[in-house]
């Protein structure tokens, strides 16, 4: 369920994108991120103290058998009925494209055994990949009550540096979707408005934005490598 995406956005396009100022830029060096996966490190935007900031979160809300919860469907159950009526937990999460595993198609994988082949999607508009937002959730990562998020996080819970936890809102598919993923498919945001509402809104205005994109803002980019490999030069 969109387990991989990316964000080929210079620094610069998220800034004036999402409208942060310079000095609410905490990201330092931000790469193009072709390929992200659940618990890799990503741009977020969030409202703090002096507006709009850009900032770094963990992608997975937090772990489970199966590996880590990364999307958020029903807003009616735990932990999300929470989430969405608290302002300081809705945050943007700036992508350029998102990958649903094709049904059937497989390509080789390192190893040269066969493997699911990724669909990408992008939005239909200006430019290779134009630019737009997840509706996200973000929150500390409590080290003493979760614990390691990997073994390497050792030092940063021993001195109990803080770190985010991310994931995103899904919605039902639209008809571009639906065919390689039946179940959900993101909550995409698109327009100054929609970002506002999202991360300013009340509850039931921010539930409201849960709908899928419309069928003739999407297209499929590509089905084949689990990287999306052109990056956006702006927006």
């Amino acid at each position: 369920m969109c387990n991989l995406f990316s964000n080929t956005m210079p620094a610069d396009a998220m800034r004036s994108l999402f409208e942060v100022a310079p000095d609410q830029d905490h990201l330092g060096n931000a790469p193009p991120l072709s390929a992200i996966f659940p618990d890799a490190d990503v741009p977020i935007v969030r409202v703090g103290e002096g507006g709009r900031q850009l900032v770094r979160a963990r992608w997975g809300w937090s772990k489970a058998p199966f590996g880590w919860v990364t999307n958020a469907r029903k807003l009616d159950g735990f932990p999300w009925k929470f989430a969405i009526g608290r302002k300081d937990q809705r945050c943007l999460v700036p992508a350029t494209s998102f990958a649903e595993y094709h049904p059937s198609q497989q390509i080789a994988g390192k190893s040269g055994k066969p493997i699911k082949a990724a669909t990408w999607f992008r939005l239909i508009g200006q430019g290779y990949r134009p630019p737009f937002a997840f509706a996200g959730f973000a929150r500390d990562w409590n080290w003493e009550k979760q614990g390691l998020r990997r073994k390497s996080d050792q030092p940063l819970k021993d001195t109990g540096t803080p770190v985010r936890a991310m994931a995103f809102l899904t919605t039902r598919p639209n008809c571009i979707v639906a065919p390689i993923h039946p179940k959900a498919m993101p909550v995409i945001l698109r327009s100054t408005e929609e970002f506002e509402c999202w991360l300013t809104g009340s509850a039931e205005e921010a539930a409201a934005l849960q709908r899928p994109l419309p069928d003739e803002s999407l297209e499929i980019a590509f089905t084949g490598a689990k990287e999306d490999p052109q990056p956006t030069l702006g927006h």
